[in-house]
């Protein structure tokens, strides 16, 4: 199999990181929630999942239709899992993105590398001036 560098542009390639998004953070918590529900006194457990997009959240549910193949076999795995999982409810929750603080903070993160980045590139600049002197 080989791997080939996605398209820049490629069509529902948001969407599907999204729901890759969804598929690994069930999965890299599959252990804990397999522990907490073996603990529980009610041998069932609700779990929230929440995402940013509201495509992504309606197509989970089953409200809307998935039109590409690749994320059709992303939500088939998650399926799959939740199975897997067992005596558990999952909720999918949009979220509005201007409460979503893990976003907030990579927008923010991103912002001073690029303010950073712009400073670096004025320092290196050959055509430094000096500032102007004030006139009392």
């Amino acid at each position: 199999m080989s791997v080939r560098p996605a398209l820049r542009n490629e069509r529902f390639g948001v969407q599907r990181m999204g729901m890759l998004a969804v598929y690994f953070a069930l999965r890299d918590n599959i252990a804990q929630i397999r522990r907490t529900l073996r603990r529980a006194s009610k041998k069932h457990l609700m779990i929230e999942v929440r995402s940013d997009s509201k495509s992504t959240v309606e197509q989970l549910r089953g409200v809307a239709e998935i039109r590409d193949l690749v994320m059709r076999r992303i939500v088939f795995v998650i399926g799959k899992l939740l199975a897997k999982i067992g005596c558990t409810t999952i909720v999918f929750d949009h979220l509005k993105r201007s409460r979503n603080i893990a976003g907030l903070m990579l927008e923010q993160r991103r912002r001073k590398e690029r303010e950073k980045a712009i400073e670096m590139a004025s320092l290196r600049s050959p055509y430094r001036f000096a500032p102007l002197p004030l006139c009392a």
